[in-house]
Formats: structure tokens, C-alpha cells, sequence
């Protein structure tokens, strides 16, 4: 009986079997690891609600799965990732070499742009991209996945990025840097001053009907009729070869969902999104003025970048103005505790239509998907999307 016992236990089967079971019974006694997107990060709730309000606000809102990266502090930059990040770039020409006095340029420096094969950038940093790689249904989802890249410093800023809208009926395009604040389940998030119709806000929302006066931010439920919802956004992250690109609609945020950002930002940024009526023109000069002030070179001693004679020789171009109406806020809440949100100043959330996911490959073969919205509004997950692997 012992001896059967022995051969039994000590069959490869046997072994094989009791080196499975130790394996798993260790691995369940293991911290599992979260997934950055299996669950969006809880956010503090506003002191100021009840807990009642506070569910029930929260319960209304799309889960976010990124909020204010920008203005939360990061952690240090490591070494190994910044080196990590750093793509190959081969050997340019110097510029000053090539450089003639006329636009054509000389046989000389044709001939050596033309030995010189690497002379653009090569992508070099990523493996290739296929559809196995990608979330297979949400963009959202991928787009955090990205976001989160551990080859992405903090010092890289990759919330950094570029809004595009469009002025009807002329068609004209403006695009200005922004910083993205929150990602959730219905998309992607920015906040600025929308009440100035000098700029951005009369894109999206239509002109104001008194030049005079800064409008409010309207509310999600009473949108107006004028302006130009459609916008562009794009992500472009060099040190790691992707671009993210999205197509949509823009639309307001609640106050309470905009007052929840707000109280993260520096009290100076609040006193300057109260003093700025922004794209409002502060000063201008005409051709002959602009002429008649040009600092000379010759008369200027310059301290690293900045002319030694500033003081002494620059006329007012308007900031004393700016730096007026920052003072007189300054007073205006002097002693009180929390800022309160101005009306013409709040998120806007880009609700895609269309994302596309392009990391660069070698001679300009770049991998490309594109997710392509095909029902459903976002909320509560319920949207579809097809995806289409675009030409480079």
C-alpha cells in the first residue's frame, strides 16, 4: 500500500498537477492589478453639496476617466522612461549650410540635400499597429490607454492639444493650444472663457447680441440656434509617434459639472478667468507706429533675452490694462475664501463622431484606425462604432 502510494505521487503527472495547483493558490494570494480602464478614479465630492444632491448630481454625470491631469502634480520623471522615450533621430543637415541669399537654391546645396537620404525623421520608436491591439468598442476606452502611456513624462504635458472650429456662414477655421481636463464616457473636455464673442465663443455659439457685454455660457438645454457646433481636436505625442485625432460636436457642461473643475485651479488662474474678456483687443498701432517704435538693435543692451532699457524705452501696449482689471478683481475678492465661477467661463465637452488612432511607421507607412460612430449617443456606454484601417 506505502509503495503504491509512492509511485503514485511521485508520477510526472502528479507532479505536474500539485506544480499547477501551488501556482495558482500563490498568484490568488496576490494584490490584484487595476486596469486604467476598468474603473474611473473616484472624485472628491464637493463640500458645499449635501450627500443627498451629491449622489444624485453624481449619479447624472458620465463616469470620467481622466479629470484635471494638468493640474494635479505629478510624479517625477524617471530617467530610464525619459531615455526610453526618446526616439531615434538620424543625423540632419545644418540649416545655416543649405541657406542661400535667394529662394532657389545653388547646384551646390542641391546636391547635398540630395546625398542625404535620412534627411527627414524616421518613426522608429513603436512596433506595428493592428486591430488586435486596439479596444475593440470604444475609443474612449483606447484613448485612456494611450493617455496613460508610461513612456509619457508627466513633463511632456500630453494633455496638451489642439481645438479647431469654424465660423459660419464664411467657413473661416481657427485653431488654438488647449489643455484637456476630463475624459469621460460621453468625450473629451476643455474649459475656457466662452462668453467673449470675440473669439472662440462666437464660433461655437454665435455672435453676441451686445458687443458690449460678456454673455453667459448657455446650458446644455437651451443651446442657440446660431453658431457652429462642429469642431476638431487633436493629441499629437512625438516621443512616443502617435496622434490622436477626434471629430464631433461640441456641448456646454452643467455649471455644477464646471464648478467641480473650478475649484482645482490656482486662485490666481481665477482671478485672471474674471479679468480676461478674452480676444478682446487691448491695444493696436498702425503700420507707421509700428515703424516709428521698432527698438533698434544697436541701441538696446540685452541681458540674456530680455533688452537691459525696457523700462526706459517701451511704450504702454495695452497690458497695464490687463494688469488693471487683474488688480481691481484682486480688491473685488479680497477676504473671500472660494472664487466663484464666472458665468461666461466653463467646460465644453467634444462628443466624437469619429477618432483615429495613427502611430508612425517607417517610410511614412503610418498605421491608422478609425473608430466611426454608427448609433447611440454615448450615454451609458450605448454607443457603436465601426473601424476602418485608413491609408496612410
Amino acid at each position: 500500500m506505502i509503495r503504491d502510494i509512492f509511485h503514485a505521487i511521485s508520477s510526472p503527472r502528479f507532479i505536474a498537477l500539485d506544480s499547477f495547483l501551488r501556482t495558482r493558490i500563490a498568484a490568488s494570494r496576490q494584490p490584484r492589478l487595476r486596469h486604467l480602464h476598468s474603473s474611473p478614479p473616484r472624485l472628491v465630492r464637493n463640500p458645499g453639496m449635501s450627500q443627498n444632491a451629491g449622489s444624485d448630481a453624481q449619479s447624472r454625470r458620465p463616469k470620467k476617466l481622466i479629470f484635471a491631469p494638468g493640474d494635479i502634480q505629478g510624479t517625477s520623471d524617471s530617467p530610464e522612461l525619459a531615455t526610453q522615450a526618446q526616439p531615434a533621430v538620424p543625423p540632419r543637415l545644418n540649416p545655416e549650410a543649405l541657406r542661400s541669399e535667394t529662394s532657389t537654391p545653388s547646384s551646390i546645396s542641391e546636391s547635398m540635400v540630395m546625398s542625404h537620404p535620412a534627411r527627414a525623421h524616421q518613426f522608429v520608436s513603436n512596433p506595428p499597429l493592428t486591430i488586435s491591439q486596439l479596444h475593440g468598442t470604444n475609443p474612449l476606452r483606447q484613448f485612456n490607454t494611450w493617455f496613460h502611456d508610461p513612456r509619457l513624462p508627466p513633463s511632456s504635458s500630453p494633455e496638451t492639444c489642439t481645438l479647431a472650429t469654424a465660423e459660419l456662414p464664411s467657413g473661416r477655421v481657427s485653431a488654438r493650444v488647449l489643455y484637456l481636463k476630463e475624459l469621460d464616457e460621453r468625450g473629451w473636455v476643455v474649459y475656457s472663457n466662452w462668453g467673449s464673442r470675440e473669439g472662440k465663443g462666437r464660433q461655437v455659439f454665435g455672435p453676441s447680441a451686445n458687443p458690449d457685454t460678456i454673455d453667459s455660457v448657455p446650458t446644455p438645454d437651451a443651446l442657440p440656434q446660431q453658431g457652429n457646433k462642429w469642431a476638431a481636436l487633436t493629441f499629437l505625442w512625438a516621443p512616443v509617434e502617435r496622434q490622436v485625432r477626434i471629430e464631433g460636436m461640441l456641448e456646454p457642461l452643467t455649471r455644477e459639472e464646471s464648478e467641480l473643475y473650478w475649484r482645482t485651479r490656482e486662485r490666481g488662474s481665477q482671478i485672471g478667468a474674471w479679468a480676461s474678456w478674452q480676444s478682446r483687443v487691448l491695444w493696436s498701432a498702425e503700420p507707421s507706429q509700428l515703424a516709428e517704435n521698432q527698438r533698434r538693435k544697436s541701441v538696446a543692451k540685452v541681458q540674456g533675452e530680455v533688452p537691459a532699457d525696457i523700462d526706459e524705452t517701451d511704450i504702454d501696449d495695452g497690458r497695464a490694462l490687463l494688469e488693471e482689471r487683474v488688480q481691481e478683481m484682486e480688491q473685488r475678492f479680497a477676504g473671500v475664501e472660494k472664487i466663484p465661477l464666472p458665468p461666461f467661463w466653463g467646460g465644453v465637452r467634444l462628443v466624437p463622431e469619429s477618432v483615429e488612432f495613427w502611430q508612425g511607421r517607417r517610410s511614412r507607412l503610418h498605421d491608422r484606425f478609425r473608430y466611426v460612430r454608427v448609433e447611440g449617443s454615448g450615454v451609458d456606454g450605448d454607443a457603436q462604432w465601426q473601424v476602418q484601417r485608413l491609408s496612410p
